[in-house]
C-alpha cells in the first residue's frame, strides 16, 4: 500500500520546503513535522482513516527557492529529512510592518458610512482589478462611468493600476474589513478581483512592478521604492495566515495557496536582488530589473544605487518570514551593512540650511550609496552624482529626503530579539 499524506488544504513552508498537492495543501504543525521525521506521527503512514488523504504520488515537494520534485520519487527517509530541518523562529517585526497594514485613511468605524465608501471604491475599480493612487476625493462618490480611473495609461490606452503610494493594497484591506461586517457580495467580488490583479501583475521571476499593465518606463521595474513590493508581500502573507481583516470567508484556500506560491517567489526574487559587493550581500536598490536583478534607475535624480530607506522595510519583512538559511543570511547581511555604515552623532535636518547637524542622540544613513561600493551620493535632475548636498539645486535639496534614521528602529528590534548583535550600542 502506498504511503498516505494527510492534507489540510494549506501551504507548508518548512525550512524552505513547500508541499503542494493536487487537491489540497499539507500543513502539519512543527510538532507534527518532527514526529513525521522520527516516524512517530500518523500523518505519514499506511492508513485509510484520515479524512483527507492523498498518496505521495499526487504531492509535489517544492524547494521554495528551487524546483518541484514529485514526492513519489522520494523514499521515506528523504521525505523525513526534508521535514526535519526546522527553520529558526521568526522575529516579530510588527512594530515596523504594521504601517503597511494601515487603512485608517478610509475607515471611520461607522459601518454605514464605511459601507457606502466601500461600494464607491468598488465602482472605481478597473477591469483588471487594480486601483489608482491618491483617489480619496474621487471615492467620495461613485464612478460616473466617464471620468478617468487612472491618470496613467499603457501604450495601448489601458488605464493602469498601481501599488505606488499605498494604492490597491490599502483598498483591499479596507474592503475586506467592511466585508467582515456586512457580508456584501459586491465587496467580496471586488476583493477577489483585486487579489487576481496582485497575482497577475507579478513577474515570473517573482518581482512586482509599480504598475500593471506595463507603462513603458521605470514603473515596469521591480519596485521596492516607497515600499511598494514589501506592501504586496505583507498583504499576501496576511491573507495566507488569515490575519485581520482576512479572517473571514472572503478568500478561500485556493486563493491562499496561490498567494503563498506568489509570496515564495517574491521572497526568492528579493534574495536574488540583494546587491553583492566582493562576495558579501549588502542591501537593495529602490528599483531592480525584473529578470537580471540589477539595481536600476527611475527618475533623473534616482540613479542605480543601494537605497537605505527601502532596505529597512525589506529586511524587516525577511525577518518576519520562516528563517531558512537563505532568508536569514539575507536579513542578517543587510543588518550588518546598516550597522557598519551608520553615522552616529549626526542629525539630518531636511529643511536646512544646515542639513547635517551634530546630535549625540541621533544616528543616520544617507539615502543613496553607490552600487559598487559604500560611498554615498546626492543627485539632481541633471542625472549626475554629487558628494556635497550644497552642489545640487535648492529645489532638490529641499524637495527630497537625502538621509534618514529609519534603520535605527530596525537595528534596535534585531538587537533586542537576539537576532543580530550590534557592533556597538545605538545612540540614545
Amino acid at each position: 500500500m502506498k504511503k498516505k499524506i494527510c492534507s489540510t488544504a494549506k501551504m507548508l513552508a518548512l525550512s524552505g520546503v513547500a508541499i503542494t498537492v493536487t487537491s489540497g495543501l499539507l500543513s502539519p504543525s512543527w510538532a507534527t513535522a518532527q514526529e513525521i521525521a522520527t516516524g512517530t506521527s500518523d500523518s505519514v503512514r499506511e492508513s485509510s482513516t484520515a479524512p483527507y488523504e492523498l498518496t505521495t504520488d499526487s504531492a509535489v515537494v517544492q524547494d521554495v527557492y528551487g524546483d518541484d520534485v514529485n514526492a513519489g520519487d522520494l523514499d521515506r527517509g528523504q521525505f523525513r529529512g526534508l521535514l526535519a530541518a526546522k527553520p529558526t523562529a521568526t522575529v516579530n517585526t510588527d512594530s515596523l510592518l504594521n504601517k503597511y497594514r494601515d487603512f485608517s485613511k478610509f475607515s471611520t468605524g461607522n459601518t454605514a458610512k464605511d459601507t457606502t465608501l466601500a461600494l464607491n471604491i468598488v465602482s472605481w475599480q478597473m477591469p483588471h482589478g487594480g486601483f489608482f493612487k491618491a483617489m480619496e476625493k474621487n471615492y467620495k462618490s461613485k464612478w460616473n462611468g466617464k471620468t478617468a480611473r487612472s491618470t496613467w495609461k499603457s501604450k495601448d490606452g489601458v488605464e493602469l493600476g498601481t501599488f505606488d503610494n499605498e494604492a490597491t493594497t490599502t483598498e483591499i484591506r479596507f474592503l475586506a474589513d467592511v466585508y467582515k461586517k456586512t457580508k456584501n457580495k459586491d465587496i467580496k467580488n471586488s476583493v477577489q478581483k483585486a487579489v487576481d490583479f496582485v497575482l497577475t501583475s507579478q513577474y515570473s521571476s517573482g518581482a512586482w512592478p509599480q504598475v500593471y499593465p506595463k507603462r513603458g518606463n521605470y514603473s515596469d521595474a521591480a519596485t521596492f521604492n516607497d515600499d511598494a513590493m514589501v506592501r504586496v508581500m505583507v498583504l499576501a502573507d496576511d491573507i495566507v495566515n488569515k490575519k485581520q481583516p482576512f479572517d473571514s470567508d472572503i478568500l478561500d484556500n485556493t486563493y491562499r495557496s496561490r498567494l503563498q506560491q506568489a509570496l515564495n517567489k517574491g521572497v526568492q526574487y528579493t534574495i536574488k536582488a540583494q546587491i553583492v559587493n566582493n562576495g558579501t550581500p549588502t542591501i537593495w536598490g529602490a528599483q531592480h530589473d525584473p529578470f537580471t536583478y540589477e539595481s536600476v534607475g527611475a527618475r533623473a535624480y534616482e540613479l542605480p544605487s543601494k537605497t537605505t530607506t527601502e532596505s529597512v522595510g525589506i529586511t524587516a519583512f525577511l525577518m518576519s518570514q520562516p528563517q531558512t538559511a537563505e532568508v536569514k543570511k539575507a536579513a542578517q547581511s543587510a543588518l550588518k551593512w546598516l550597522d557598519t555604515n551608520r553615522i552616529d552623532g549626526i542629525k539630518y535636518n531636511r529643511k536646512g540650511p544646515e542639513f547635517f547637524q551634530k546630535d549625540a542622540s541621533s544616528v543616520i544613513w544617507y539615502r543613496f550609496y553607490n552600487v559598487e561600493d559604500n560611498k554615498h551620493f546626492f543627485s539632481d535632475r541633471d542625472g549626475k552624482k554629487y558628494t556635497d548636498i550644497m552642489k545640487i539645486s535648492e529645489e532638490r535639496r529641499l524637495g527630497y529626503a537625502w538621509a534618514g534614521s529609519q534603520a535605527k528602529s530596525l537595528l534596535a528590534a534585531a538587537s533586542e530579539s537576539g537576532y543580530y548583535k550590534l557592533s556597538k550600542p545605538l545612540p540614545k
